[in-house]
């Protein structure tokens, strides 16, 4: 279940002399509280919403939001000097931020390792890889490795998510007769053209 919704936090109070409450006609002083809105998913902000003023007289006590009030309660209160959107209101866009950078970084990581798993293969590398069934997908275990030709165990599975091949890949489907070679150069080719699209190295 994802908690979302939205919820206020009180930024400043301050006071009006000298005005005029449209409820008592008394000239007074009237409190004031600037409430900042926000959104947030799991009680994180995510980013404002907006203010809110709420004035109260100090006679009557009679309280008003601040578009109720006539226009010169109105101008006296907004040459006041308020508080900004407070950091904490786009804390979860931060988050968000640091998320997508890190999934980000650590796709260029695996990107830039798997350059270098391709031309110095190792036996137990787990190559993700299309198969001639339009559609669906397969892994290839690393088995054997000579100077010039890499050889290859192909799973007895395949699987119609292109990114979720570790689900099949497991020892038990690992079969020697299903054994094929390639050379070095064939390797990186098929690397090349995204036929191979997926090394994992533990």
């Amino acid at each position: 279940m994802i908690f979302y919704g939205t919820n206020a936090s009180r930024l400043k109070d301050g006071r009006l002399s000298n005005v005029i409450c449209p409820n008592c006609n008394e000239q007074t002083s009237m409190t004031y509280s600037v409430f900042g809105k926000y959104a947030y998913i799991y009680w994180i902000p995510i980013f404002p919403l907006g203010k809110t003023n709420v004035l109260e007289c100090n006679n009557c006590k009679r309280t008003y939001k601040l578009k109720e009030l006539p226009q010169q309660i109105q101008q006296k209160f907004e040459l006041e000097k308020h508080t900004g959107v407070p950091i904490k209101h786009f804390a979860g866009i931060g988050v968000i931020a640091l998320i997508i950078a890190g999934i980000s970084y650590s796709s260029f990581k695996h990107k830039e390792d798997e350059a270098k798993y391709i031309v110095d293969p190792m036996i137990g590398d787990v190559y993700s890889t299309e198969t001639t069934s339009s559609g669906y997908f397969t892994t290839a275990k690393v088995a054997k490795v000579t100077n010039d030709s890499v050889f290859v165990i192909f799973n007895d599975y395949e699987i119609d998510k292109k990114h979720s091949t570790s689900e099949i890949d497991k020892a038990e489907n690992y079969k020697t007769e299903n054994m094929e070679g390639y050379t070095l150069n064939e390797l990186q080719q098929l690397y090349k053209d995204e036929v191979i699209y997926n090394i994992e190295r533990d």
